[in-house]
């Protein structure tokens, strides 16, 4: 092939072309990607010696996208290694949609070749982290390396001719501050310090919403502005979401913050879920619990773990905010099936107050409502108040229907909040 143009000759041949020529003399960089650098180099050498204008592609571009259908994985490469990506997902062979981390949702210009290619190359990508996705088994969940999950399927789960239906969350460890919720406009200043006045002085609360609608973000931004002298213990699964890990100018960690994953295993004896880890935290001392998101039975040990004193945060799929409370009586009862409504009380108890996400058309989050809930055992009933809301139609876009309980006040100042701070969001005008 030295030597040689090939005018005419489009992509996607000229790729077997040089994949032929390249196994022919180079078999191990092929079979094993034992160096990516020396094949970069040997497509390069191709590259100039028989490129041809495909398309408008440049040498560089052609390349690239070579070495990415070669070793890597095709359209989906510079994607998965972009910090600005927040989600890939693949409709079809030739439809590729990409949601960035400012809202925007840019459909590839660059697609796969056929069903079976985009098949081929999310297999590759599902081998990398041992799943696998066949007729046996049409459809793969799991972690990728690089923190991101993925959920994959095949036919017969998705038409034959579409090839493969593919979702990518990029977890990235966020580092967004309260600065920049309020400045963006998903809470109000008087929002944030009132979730920052429950996580500091040992009430409880869940962040409830639908797939990013922004809860980990919240919950993430509300424990980074807690002192470095509060011990934070997280929990979560799969990949971690939440970084909370400070250091000062001479790289020395300044706050107390421990990291921790659930570690999933067919073998019961080394399975270990977030239950687990929720029962182990309570070990090293904590002054908050945070478990990323409350999914299976881990969430009956939260409960208890806050009915027992501790401060505990979490997040929860709902639909509403006062569906949160719904939400954690079923979990519970994959524990216990215990009376429905002493699981509906408990959960309003262990998580008096409940901060609803949601994400608009425009890609926007924003914090729909705060609301506190009594949970009243006597009469069997749980009472919602409505603290903050989101209104579009008010200055700051939020309002304040109602100040925080008397007892959500006297529990607040028994844990050491000082008067003027509780006093803000009480009832009685708000100390005016």
């Amino acid at each position: 092939m030295s030597g040689s143009r090939i005018p005419g000759e489009d992509f996607w041949s000229f790729l077997e072309t040089v994949r032929e020529e390249i196994s022919k003399k180079y078999t191990a960089l092929l079979s094993d990607g034992s160096d990516d650098a020396l094949l970069r180099a040997v497509i390069d050498q191709y590259v100039g010696a028989a490129w041809d204008d495909f398309g408008g592609m440049s040498r560089e571009e052609c390349s690239r996208r070579l070495f990415n259908e070669m070793a890597r994985f095709g359209v989906l490469t510079g994607y998965l290694e972009s910090d600005d990506v927040e989600e890939i997902n693949v409709n079809g062979w030739d439809d590729v949609a990409v949601t960035f981390r400012d809202g925007r949702i840019v459909k590839s210009p660059e697609a796969f070749r056929s069903p079976s290619h985009a098949e081929d190359i999310v297999r590759r990508l599902l081998r990398s982290s041992g799943m696998i996705l066949d007729g046996a088994a049409p459809m793969a969940q799991g972690h990728l390396p690089g923190n991101n999950r993925i959920t994959a399927l095949k036919y017969p789960l998705v038409d034959r001719d579409r090839g493969v239906a593919v979702s990518i969350r990029m977890l990235h460890g966020t580092e967004i501050g309260v600065g920049q919720i309020t400045a963006g406009g998903m809470a109000t200043p008087e929002i944030i310090a009132f979730l920052r006045l429950l996580c500091r002085y040992g009430v409880s609360f869940v962040i409830a919403g639908a797939t990013s609608s922004g809860k980990t973000t919240l919950l993430n931004a509300i424990l980074r502005d807690m002192p470095d002298s509060k011990r934070i213990f997280t929990i979560e699964s799969g990949a971690r979401e939440i970084s909370l890990v400070r250091r000062n100018e001479k790289g020395r960690v300044t706050n107390n913050a421990v990291h921790t994953l659930s570690r999933p295993s067919e073998n019961e004896k080394q399975n270990i879920a977030q239950e687990d880890l929720v029962v182990a935290s309570l070990r090293f001392n904590p002054d908050i619990i945070c478990v990323g998101e409350m999914r299976d039975t881990e969430c009956y040990a939260a409960v208890e773990a806050a009915l027992t004193g501790h401060t505990v945060v979490s997040t929860v799929h709902s639909g509403s905010g006062e569906a949160a409370h719904t939400r954690i009586a079923l979990l519970c009862q994959k524990k216990f099936p215990i009376d429905f409504n002493i699981s509906m009380l408990q959960a309003a108890q262990a998580f008096p107050v409940v901060v609803y996400c949601g994400k608009f058309d425009d890609n926007k989050r924003r914090v729909l409502e705060v609301s506190e809930c009594t949970a009243d055992y006597s009469a069997g009933k749980r009472t919602y108040r409505t603290l903050f809301s989101y209104d579009p139609d008010s200055a700051e876009g939020f309002s304040s229907p109602s100040g925080i309980s008397r007892n959500l006040s006297k529990i607040l100042k028994e844990h050491g909040a000082p008067d003027d701070a509780v006093c803000l969001f009480t009832e009685e005008n708000r100390c005016r």
